[in-house]
């Protein structure tokens, strides 16, 4: 592996938007587009991602190779605030109560892990998982805790491959909006 892993900085906002967009696009197309009138979903994550906060800079990594080839992001679970948000987004939000409500309170969750598909398979992901578990340790945290899609076989293998075990799903249904939809596995991994 020629990436180097690093924590994110505000400057990486654009490039932990658009490796999220190009890695992952179901969850801030469905929260955000259109949302703000003349931004796009690119636009929108980028500026979330500049500020401070659980879903920011913050709690990400990234991984470069003369550029931001990987980015991913999760925090412990405690940190993570009940949404303020009215109105439009609020009502895109609550699709998403399930996931909320699986989520265990006592882990530390990524959130996020995306590797564009010309630096796949080098390591990277597995380095990026590596820093968000080794940041989780530093928290005091016993578990790590994802979701990924019931479908998506190569990267539930490459949880299980990681130590990670299938520990509740959930069932999103058909929504107008959804880019995807079906059933979300959490996975889990000790760090006992």
């Amino acid at each position: 592996m020629t990436a180097i892993i690093r924590r994110a900085a505000p400057e990486d906002a654009p490039s932990l938007a658009a490796v999220e967009l190009l890695t992952a696009p179901e969850f801030a197309t469905f929260l955000l587009d259109g949302l703000f009138e003349g931004r796009s979903v690119g636009a929108v994550l980028s500026t979330i991602y500049a500020r401070e906060g659980t879903d920011s800079w913050e709690w990400s990594w990234v991984a470069e190779d003369g550029a931001v080839v990987g980015a991913a992001g999760g925090c412990p679970t405690n940190l993570i605030r009940p949404s303020t948000d009215t109105g439009e987004a609020a009502a895109r939000q609550e699709y998403y109560a399930p996931v909320r409500a699986a989520m265990p309170v006592d882990s530390f969750h990524i959130s996020r892990l995306g590797v564009l598909d010309a630096f796949r398979r080098r390591g990277i992901a597995g380095a990026l998982l590596d820093a968000m578990i080794q940041e989780a340790r530093i928290q005091h945290e016993t578990r790590v805790t994802l979701f990924v899609w019931e479908d998506n076989a190569e990267g539930r293998g490459f949880y299980a491959q990681q130590g990670f075990a299938e520990a509740d799903r959930l069932t999103l249904p058909p929504h107008p909006r959804a880019i995807r939809h079906g059933t979300l596995l959490l996975m889990e991994k000790s760090l006992c």
